[in-house]
């Protein structure tokens, strides 16, 4: 009988300054990034700083700490290691090598993929899925770039939720493992509960890779159930007969769960298609939300000389420069 798959995996060793040195040297670096999405730009722009930062021990240091924290533990009930509360200490030792941000957290990332790559292994993505998952990477860092201009980071616990193996790139969506309180999912029209129980959902991320088109949501959706309910049996034991089966129910907290988007964009477009599917659960402002994600910008920002070059841009700058705001929120899709 074959064994369950282990609930984490752990690092057997830590990583010397001198290791890290080789690791950001080694030839084997232009391939690296590549698996890490690092193209174009990007790549051009930190090449030189792997070099930089191997030649200063107190940058190498601090990186090979960070890395070893990334790489400690992956599995389904390990924390993502706080990258942000080390932001402000972190970009002023970048400035030793470069202005920006991200650059510490960026170089520890780089070294640190061994211990995520073999749990993904163990919860049977092949090494080419594992490599997608990481390439979110070069994703957020070409999201950072066309918000500033520069070569960066700054979805720093975004990025660490994935080294720490509970987030999974199916198609056109990503999901994450993770878990929710059980009084919330019962929906609307359901009977408040004081219960505080949690169990595990799918929480459903749309990165920015083109449109949404319905068939290709449809099948992110199914593959996601498929591979779910396969590699992480036990996660749908004790569930009771009101409870739907694991696998089946996802969550989606996100600007784009808006009906705002039908009034934009029109009920036939792919964003309000998409916000359709989902009952929701709760609403919230999310005007940083939208900022971001139509935008790529953060605050403070003058809502005047945003661009409104599509319907969308127009209709979020708009909602955002009268004092409407943005309305988005949690959803749930039973299928």
């Amino acid at each position: 009988m074959k064994p369950p798959p282990p609930a984490e995996i752990r690092a057997e060793d830590e990583l010397a300054a001198a290791d890290v040195r080789v690791m950001l040297t080694a030839p084997s670096r232009a391939a690296l990034l590549e698996n890490l999405g690092i193209t174009d730009q990007d790549a051009s722009d930190l090449l030189p700083l792997l070099d930089a930062a191997a030649a200063d021990a107190e940058v190498l240091a601090e990186v090979a700490e960070t890395a070893n924290r990334l790489r400690a533990a992956a599995g389904l009930e390990v924390p993502e290691v706080d990258l942000a509360a080390e932001k402000e200490r972190h970009d002023a030792l970048q400035r030793r090598l470069a202005p920006g941000e991200g650059l510490v957290a960026i170089l520890a990332l780089l070294v640190s993929t061994s211990t995520v790559r073999a749990w993904h292994a163990v919860r049977g993505l092949t090494p080419e899925q594992s490599w997608e998952v990481l390439a979110d990477l070069g994703q957020q860092m070409r999201v950072h770039r066309a918000g500033t201009g520069r070569l960066g980071l700054h979805q720093l616990n975004w990025v660490s939720m994935n080294w720490a193996g509970r987030l999974v790139h199916l198609g056109r969506l990503q999901f994450d493992l993770h878990r929710r309180r059980a009084a919330l999912l019962a929906g609307a029209g359901s009977t408040p509960s004081a219960d505080s129980s949690r169990r595990w959902v799918l929480g459903t991320h749309i990165p920015a890779r083109g449109p949404l088109d319905p068939s290709e949501v449809d099948a992110s959706f199914d593959a996601a159930t498929a591979y779910f309910t396969e590699h992480y049996p036990e996660l749908g034991a004790g569930r009771g007969p009101e409870e739907p089966a694991f696998g089946h129910e996802f969550v989606c907290d996100s600007w784009l769960l808006s009906d705002q988007l039908a009034e934009i964009t029109g009920e036939g477009s792919n964003l309000a298609r998409f916000a359709a599917r989902w009952e929701m659960l709760e609403r919230s402002r999310m005007d940083d939300g939208a900022l971001f994600f139509v935008f790529g910008r953060r605050p403070p920002v003058d809502v005047a000389s945003l661009p409104r070059s599509s319907r969308l841009e127009r209709g979020v700058a708009e909602r955002l420069e009268d004092g409407r705001g943005w309305i988005g929120g949690l959803g749930r899709l039973l299928r």
